[in-house]
This record gives structure tokens, C-alpha cells and sequence, in this order.
């Protein structure tokens, strides 16, 4: 991958560091945020051999199709903050797509995009010592997935029929998160963002299950939802500082953490 001196001005980003294959752009990420690298690095690699996902899971990276990238940051914000950079990172992406590109997408909170019901990106934040990483993943010109894939993930070729440039692609997408980003810096919350955010949210007025973070990784195609008696909540959007605003069936309301539950629609 090529990138033109474009990249360097986007203020966010000061440092480019590409590579053919690697085993995930979150790992050299981290092994250049302990040896001091600078803030704004951003890591991409053409395929990597072991992309992870949220609470574990891997992520499908073969080489020439995907987008595979991590932004190494030094924001100064109190630690608890840091999962609201991953609601920005998604709505970054959105607004991307969509500006540049005239696709739609939907948020599934916190860390996936989907089109059509299909899962398109997914994104890891991670704190580590004095700085923080966002990996994130996307299919772009994937023409086909295994068949344990297929009916839950999806690519921006397999949606519009066309090939993307990912050069032009990432860089797009920076832009929309830079602008996201500074503002998150002044006002430390996501007030700004709510409304374009829940207009986004797959999940928004509806009703999903509540999955503890011990059952997420059990719960695949082969478990039926309903056998571990999950409660059932009606989202009501995002909270400033990114929590899920949820009502349950009684009416009281509750502020779901996504490093503690994962959630599913009923």
C-alpha cells in the first residue's frame, strides 16, 4: 500500500508505518507506543495472520481486500473515557461512507458497522501505559467469505458491485475522525455526536438482549438465546459518556457498559 503526502495533513496523523503482512496492526502498534513512538502513528498492514476482535474473537484479514489499521494516540483524558473513542471511531467510518461514498451503514454498539445486516468493520480500542490504540478492520473489496462467514459478514464490493481504492479510503476516514476527535478532546463527552450517533444505532428504539460478558464467547450460531433466559431491554440510545440508555420491562431505566455486556436484537 502507497499513501501520497496527503496523509501528512490530516493533523492527527504524524507517522505512517505500513507493512505487507504482520499479525496484527494492534500488536506492532503497542510495541511502538512502549518503545516512545509519537502520538498520531498510524500501523497498516496489507493482511495480518492474527487480527483479533472484541472479547477475543479473531478477525478474517486476507491480503489485498481489507483495511487493516491502528492509531496510536496520547489523548488526556481520564481512563474511563477511553471507551468513548471507539463510539467516535464508528461514527467516523459512518460519516465517511457516506459522505464520500453515498453508502449507508448502521452501528452496532459499540465497536461494529453493518450494512444491510452485515457485519463490514469492527473496531478494538485498547489502553496500554501513557497511550491508547484503535484497531480497525474493514471489508472492502472481499469478494467472498467462508460459509461460516457469509451470512454475517458482508464488503463494500459485495454491496455496490464496486473496487475501492483503501489509500483513499483510510484517509477519507481519518479526515471525518480527526474532526470527531478534537472536539472529543474539548468537551470530554459525546453530547455533540448523540443524535447522529442514535440515527445510526441498529438498535435504537428496539428491543435486544443483554448477553453478560462471560456468556459472549458461548453464544454462537449454535445457541439459542432464549435457553439462557437473557433479559430483554428497550434501547433508548447512547448517554453522554457512551453507555447504552436501556429501559427494562418494569420501566426502569439502566446505563449498560460495553466492557461488561454485549448486546443482540430480540
Amino acid at each position: 500500500m502507497t499513501f501520497t503526502s496527503s496523509i501528512y495533513k490530516i493533523p492527527i496523523i504524524n507517522n505512517v508505518i505500513v507493512y505487507d503482512e504482520t499479525d496484527s496492526t494492534n500488536n506492532r502498534a503497542k510495541d511502538f507506543g512502549k518503545k516512545g513512538c509519537v502520538d498520531g502513528t498510524l500501523v497498516i498492514s496489507d493482511c495480518q495472520t492474527a487480527g483479533r476482535g472484541r472479547i477475543g474473537r479473531s478477525f478474517s484479514s486476507p491480503s489485498g481486500e481489507g483495511i487493516y489499521m491502528s492509531l496510536l494516540l496520547k489523548p488526556d483524558i481520564d481512563e474511563n473515557h477511553v471507551s468513548m473513542i471507539t463510539l467516535l471511531s464508528a461514527l467516523a467510518i459512518s460519516r465517511a461512507l457516506k459522505k464520500y461514498y453515498q453508502i449507508d451503514t448502521n452501528i452496532k454498539w459499540p465497536n461494529d458497522l453493518l450494512i444491510n445486516g452485515k457485519k463490514i468493520t469492527g473496531i478494538l480500542t485498547e489502553k496500554c501505559e501513557d497511550f491508547i490504540i484503535i484497531g480497525i478492520g474493514i471489508n472492502v473489496n472481499n469478494k467472498a467469505f467462508n460459509e461460516s462467514l457469509s451470512d454475517i459478514a458482508t464488503s463494500l464490493y459485495l454491496e455496490s458491485g464496486k473496487e475501492y481504492v483503501r489509500e483513499i479510503l483510510i484517509e477519507n476516514i481519518l479526515k471525518e475522525f480527526n474532526v470527531l476527535y478534537y472536539s472529543f478532546l474539548t468537551e470530554k463527552d459525546l453530547k455533540s455526536i448523540i443524535n447522529d450517533y442514535n440515527s445510526k444505532l441498529i438498535s435504537y428504539d428496539s428491543d435486544i438482549y443483554v448477553i453478560p460478558y462471560e456468556l459472549t464467547s458461548r453464544l454462537d450460531n449454535t445457541y439459542k438465546l432464549q435457553e439462557f433466559n437473557l433479559p430483554i431491554y428497550h434501547c433508548m440510545g447512547i448517554a453522554p459518556d457512551g453507555s447504552l440508555i436501556c429501559r427494562d420491562s418494569s420501566g426502569k431505566l439502566s446505563l449498560l457498559n460495553s466492557g461488561e455486556i454485549s448486546i443482540r436484537s430480540v
